[in-house]
């Protein structure tokens, strides 16, 4: 509703979101094709850290020591992408691989992880089309 007001207010052409957040992206992309607001959407690739982090204002929150266990997102995600290069296809296989690298981290608590398709953002099992890793993650202090 926030960005369909935007959108109405501001009258773009073209609008920039960046793709660390791909499912608000594809929300985005599915309100512009469903209300024809004339906008051409673009999505960005994540800019990361040296370290591999998905830059972001949220990363001021983050003590030095999760700071410094960050990373092991990024990490996992190359790991499971690893795996899929080798031909793995199997979301429990993938997934694991993600789940296990963050599970090293000892102030990593994992609130979501799945594997979803690009297009509808549903849940698969197994990746016969483009497939996205999708994840939420909490370091530190719980509360």
């Amino acid at each position: 509703t926030v960005v369909a007001r935007w959108f109405l207010a501001a009258r773009p052409h073209v609008a920039i979101f960046g793709m660390k957040d791909y499912q608000q992206l594809a929300v985005i992309r599915r309100m512009e094709r469903d209300l024809h607001f004339g906008i051409e959407i673009v999505g960005i690739p994540t800019v990361r850290e040296p370290d591999g982090l998905a830059m972001s204002s949220r990363n001021a929150y983050l003590s030095a020591v999760d700071r410094k266990q960050a990373p092991a997102l990024y990490q996992g995600l190359i790991e499971a992408r690893a795996l899929f290069e080798a031909g793995e296809r199997d979301r429990a296989a993938l997934l694991g691989a993600v789940r296990a690298r963050i599970a090293k981290e000892p102030s990593a608590e994992v609130e979501y992880l799945e594997l979803c398709s690009v297009d509808e953002l549903a849940p698969v099992d197994r990746v016969d089309a483009a497939a996205l890793v999708a994840l939420a993650v909490r370091f530190g202090r719980r509360g």
